[in-house]
């Protein structure tokens, strides 16, 4: 009997030997090295599409083509509003990513300091500015200003996420939670974004005010320096295509930008307002037939749409 028990606890501190470094290989062999351009492309894609959907019914509505211009072009002097939205919304969005994939442990050597296998793993967004910052630089002037809003908003938006860790005897109760810090979702984070945008301070870029104090001007306040172009109008190179032909709405459930839209889109650009109805055609009244074949009416549709012109 002594012999089956230390043959059994043989055995088994045995398999505990090799499952331990087997559970931390199969943790391990799926992360890859830290890559910037999967990390940027993931970032930027996701600062795009946030950026069209909150300029979508503005004169400026952050053109595919324009983003990536303003995005890959030499760090300007002297930007204006929309030069700094998507600096800092395309920073916001790489660190984001960066801090989650660190986190969740899709890259190699970054996230939980203590074990690849701490998890759930608290996110690091100063960990990830540092990585950006080594990358790209930190900046300088208004744009060195800019990032450290960005990121000083990074670091602020992290709250706690808990998990029950040891469930109670009383049914939904939980005896001892679990809890670390997550980044807000990427869309919360964007609309503090926006808000900045909206809010920002324009400074004298004359030579004059060279000397500013850049540390006096606080961390929640983003700062342009020229004034933004006329986007009632077509840029030259096609950046940006002006409102003509741009659609409206008059439609009062949505958003204040959208029930204004005929009126900021059209008549303050000097257009004048297009109403004419679209036919559409789409399936209805469907059935199946024998049980099995699926028979529809065709009803058509007219819609209003409202454009400048």
């Amino acid at each position: 009997m002594l012999f089956a028990i230390t043959l059994f606890l043989g055995v088994t501190s045995s398999l505990a030997a090799v499952l331990e470094p087997m559970n931390y290989y199969q943790y391990t062999q799926f992360q890859a090295p830290l890559s910037w351009e999967d990390i940027s492309d993931k970032g930027l894609k996701q600062a795009l599409d946030s950026c069209q959907q909150s300029f979508q019914w503005q004169r400026w509505n952050c053109p595919s083509a324009d983003f990536v211009e303003r995005h890959t072009k030499p760090e300007e002097s002297s930007p204006n509003r929309e030069d700094v939205y998507v600096a800092v919304i395309a920073m916001a969005a790489i660190v984001h990513t960066l801090t989650k994939d660190c986190a969740n442990g899709v890259i190699a050597g970054c996230g939980c300091t203590e074990s690849a296998l701490n998890v759930p793993c608290a996110h690091e967004p100063k960990k990830a500015l540092e990585q950006y910052e080594k990358h790209f630089g930190s900046g300088s002037g208004a744009t060195g200003h800019n990032r450290r809003v960005v990121g000083a908003l990074l670091q602020n938006s992290l709250e706690q996420e808990c998990r029950c860790k040891q469930p109670g005897s009383v049914h939904g109760k939980c005896q001892e939670e679990e809890c670390v810090a997550v980044l807000k979702p990427f869309e919360a984070i964007a609309q503090d974004l926006l808000q900045m945008y909206d809010d920002a301070i324009q400074l004298d870029s004359a030579s004059s005010n060279l000397k500013i104090m850049w540390e006096n001007i606080p961390l929640d306040s983003l700062v342009f320096m020229q004034d933004s172009p006329n986007y009632c109008e077509p840029e030259a190179h096609g950046l940006w295509k002006g409102t003509r032909g741009r659609k409206c709405t008059k439609d009062g459930s949505g958003s204040l930008e959208e029930r204004l839209s005929c009126q900021q889109l059209c008549r303050v650009c000097g257009y004048r307002v297009r109403s004419q109805h679209i036919r559409s055609e789409r399936r209805c009244n469907c059935k199946l037939v024998w049980g099995f074949r699926l028979q529809c009416d065709v009803c058509v549709q007219l819609e209003k749409q409202y454009s400048c012109y």
